[in-house]
């Protein structure tokens, strides 16, 4: 298992001209971080899984990584269309566990923001733009939540 390259990040938008410079530079900075925080969590034996439809640690069908003009998934101003979010294949949700347990590593590789695992049942969302409410564990949207808390959340806002 390898990190996630700017290909498996890009998915279909690979090569297609919204990858530009600066997309690119935005993401390999981002991948920086996240790759940082999936090799401590196997160093620390948490067994993560390749997503089979991309081959990757990215979640989805290919809007896991980057999201271009034509995506129609998550918000206009989701953090994945300037290349400063991933969603890290987690069915199991052990990624999420160690993450909530390990929020000051994550911070120092440069994660700014998780979503709260109530919203993200098998996947966990990850950016490194902080969230304009100040929470490091956020609620992404208004809708409820499609999974029960997880144990490291017992008593956490």
């Amino acid at each position: 298992m390898g990190p996630i390259t700017l290909e498996d990040y890009f998915g279909p938008y690979w090569g297609k001209g919204e990858d530009t410079p600066a997309m690119r530079a935005a993401a390999a900075q981002l991948l920086a971080a996240v790759n940082a925080a999936l090799d401590a969590a196997l160093a620390d034996g948490v067994p993560l899984m390749l997503n089979p439809k991309t081959g990757s640690f990215v979640s989805g069908e290919g809007n896991g990584g980057f999201r271009g003009r034509a995506s129609r998934v998550g918000p206009p101003g989701s953090k994945h269309r300037s290349a400063h979010a991933v969603d890290i294949y987690d069915p199991l949700r052990l990624f999420a566990r160690w993450c909530l347990r390990n929020e000051a590593r994550l911070r120092a590789f440069g994660i700014a923001g998780m979503e709260r695992p109530e919203w993200t049942p098998t996947w966990t969302h990850l950016q490194d733009l902080p969230v304009r409410s100040g929470t490091w564990c956020f609620v992404p949207s208004e809708a409820p939540p499609l999974a029960r808390a997880l144990p490291e959340q017992e008593g956490a806002a």
